[in-house]
């Protein structure tokens, strides 16, 4: 079973089902993301329509896809050093409830929640997502002000670990939501959740974006040589700059049995970049594809990644029998 764990969905209609968009952000760029792929659907003036038909279409792109279950994230607010939300420099929350909803809507979707760990009520949202059946916690700490490796994160590893259920968390430099420190993204700050027994998937494998960018794809690679729950996901691995750590982990079996699929949607791949690696046909008949899904999962295929890195997840993610 081919498993994409990295897809994003927004409610649009901030302020509904305890979702939120910062005035600003329908000009950043996961909204436009979205909104250019879904735009042409929406009925002329309608705004109580447009969270429905965002779901419907993502919904059809899933069924008609040939992964057979995507992994729809949540994405907690910003919170301060207190266990206070900080609304004033939160960017966008999708609430739990509401991704647990869409996901259940259809067969092919899982729950991936998020919860902030210095909240005062985080483990027992844990158990409460867990109910809900939620296979996975996502976090993009520069975003939502989480040090992974504060203290304060101890007790809700402790229950994560418990519960079996695995923590992606974005390494590297962050571009669509980051308002904190980037530094909260290298990989070395996950360690504390390894040794508490938690599995552990960062999100890109602490990659770059552009070449003026620092890279922690090293620091991924060293850390899941040495911890047997430390995984990376290939998420944005179908963009520009990501072809060398492609090859590298490809070329040694140690990191090849370490990563997992994500297409990070809506985030759009470019299999132009890999002309090169593929040809002139091969790459324009993935430069068609419409379908979101499939279209970084071909892409990856094409470029050699074997089929057990896109059923891996089945054995990591938290699924309800």
């Amino acid at each position: 079973m081919i498993y994409d764990i990295h897809a994003h969905v927004i409610g649009i209609r901030s302020g509904q089902h305890g979702n939120y968009l910062c005035p600003r952000g329908r000009s950043g760029l996961l909204f436009r993301l979205l909104a250019r792929n879904i735009a042409n659907r929406m009925p002329s003036g309608s705004t109580e329509a447009t969270d429905v038909i965002a779901q419907q279409q993502v919904s059809k792109w899933v069924i008609e896809s040939q992964v057979d279950r995507v992994v729809l994230l949540a994405l907690d607010g910003a919170y301060q050093q207190d266990g206070t939300p900080d609304m004033a420099r939160t960017k966008l929350i999708t609430a739990n409830d509401f991704t647990a909803d869409f996901a259940a809507s259809q067969p092919k979707t899982l729950f991936g929640a998020s919860i902030h760990p210095y909240r005062k009520d985080a483990v027992q949202e844990l158990e409460r997502v867990v109910q809900r059946g939620a296979c996975l916690i996502k976090w993009l700490p520069s975003a939502q002000n989480i040090a992974p490796d504060d203290p304060r994160c101890i007790p809700f590893y402790e229950c994560m670990a418990y519960h079996r259920i695995p923590l992606l968390a974005h390494t590297g430099i962050e571009h669509t939501l980051s308002t904190f420190d980037n530094a909260l993204n290298t990989p070395h700050r996950l360690i504390p959740a390894l040794r508490r027994g938690v599995t552990v998937i960062a999100a890109h494998c602490g990659t770059r974006m552009f070449l003026h960018e620092r890279s922690f794809f090293q620091e991924w690679a060293r850390l899941a040589r040495e911890y047997a729950s430390f995984y990376g996901d290939l998420s944005v691995f179908c963009l520009p700059l990501h072809g060398q750590p492609l090859r590298q982990i490809l070329s040694d079996p140690d990191l090849r049995c370490k990563v997992v699929f994500g297409s990070d949607f809506p985030a759009a791949p470019m299999p132009l970049w890999f002309m090169a690696n593929l040809g002139w046909k091969k790459v324009m008949a993935l430069h068609r594809i419409e379908n979101p899904f499939d279209r970084p999962y071909l892409t990856l295929k094409a470029l050699g990644v074997p089929d057990e890195v896109f059923t891996r997840a089945g054995s990591l993610l938290r699924i309800a029998a």
